[in-house]
């Protein structure tokens, strides 16, 4: 009896295929769990060394006032309508705003906007408003 006869005639294949599609599941197996994993916090900072304390630097408030040139006054929001000579809301909000900056220790100013064709007589309004309110630094811009 000549078993081994009968399997030389036989060739042996390796299925190629099948191997591949393993391969490929194992390599995305790998590829997700390894971005799962998380790796330790490794934050690079300097520890504060013996650095002297920087001085706190003071901003200073500014409030802008505009006038219109039909004699409106805008500040922070609010206008004020052309025909309120006295302008005591100004008064209110502008020594509201100034108590602000006493409160922070900051310097305070007011600035002026006028339109180029706004009355002399209603920027006047605006400048006792503000000396009503006692501001001490007022400047004006120049209108564009």
């Amino acid at each position: 009896m000549n078993l081994h006869k009968h399997y030389d005639d036989v060739k042996l294949e390796l299925q190629i295929a099948p191997l591949i599609d393993v391969v490929f599941l194992l390599l995305i197996y790998f590829m997700v769990t390894a971005s799962l994993i998380k790796k330790e916090g490794d934050i690079s900072f300097m520890l504060p060394a013996n650095v002297p304390a920087e001085e706190m630097v003071t901003i200073p408030v500014e409030v802008l006032i505009e006038i219109s040139s039909e004699g409106a006054v805008m500040v922070e929001g609010m206008r004020f309508a052309p025909d309120d000579r006295t302008l005591d809301d100004l008064v209110i909000q502008v020594a509201g705003l100034k108590q602000i900056a006493a409160n922070q220790g900051s310097p305070f100013f007011v600035n002026i906007l006028p339109h180029q064709d706004a009355l002399h007589a209603r920027v006047i309004d605006v400048m006792d408003a503000c000396a009503a309110a006692q501001v001490k630094n007022l400047t004006f811009s120049k209108a564009m």
